[in-house]
């Protein structure tokens, strides 16, 4: 969808009295502004990209289906992602219950602790070759410290 047609579906959400969906369509709407923030403009972007991801928490919370729910944490963690906030990138996925994704993005991303206890917290939510390639690169990472001492 383009700005336009984001417009045009929050002015019907809002005239249907639709509170839910109005929020849902402004948090999509945030993000294409967003995404469309030249990288050059740091400053601006990092607001537009953390407009957008309020609006999607907003959403999640307003929401009662677990399939939204995750969706809308999914999308925040990705708008903050995009601004590299990683705290709150791994804090929102893991209220979508993403773990996997929260852990490979600790990894990607080198901290690989707060990866390894994710993987150790929710051992049985993250995908099994996850686990291995952090707890293999882990256990060399913390080989390789011992030595060095």
């Amino acid at each position: 969808m383009n700005h336009r047609e984001f417009e045009e579906a929050i002015l019907a959400f809002d005239n249907a009295g639709d509170v839910y969906m109005r929020a849902v369509a402004a948090a999509y709407q945030s993000r294409e502004v967003a995404r469309d923030v030249p990288e050059s403009q740091t400053r601006r972007r990092r607001e537009a990209f953390m407009n957008a991801a309020s609006a999607f928490e907003y959403c999640a919370e307003m929401t009662k289906s677990t399939e939204e729910l995750r969706n809308h944490y999914g999308a925040a963690a990705r708008c903050y992602a995009e601004i590299k906030y990683h705290q709150d990138v791994v804090r929102a996925f893991k209220l979508a219950s993403m773990f996997t994704e929260a852990a490979s993005y600790c990894f990607d991303h080198n901290l690989l602790d707060t990866a390894v206890s994710i993987i150790k917290k929710y051992d049985a939510e993250v995908k099994s070759e996850t686990k291995e390639c952090i707890k293999e690169v882990a256990r060399l990472s913390y080989l390789e410290s011992k030595l060095l001492e």
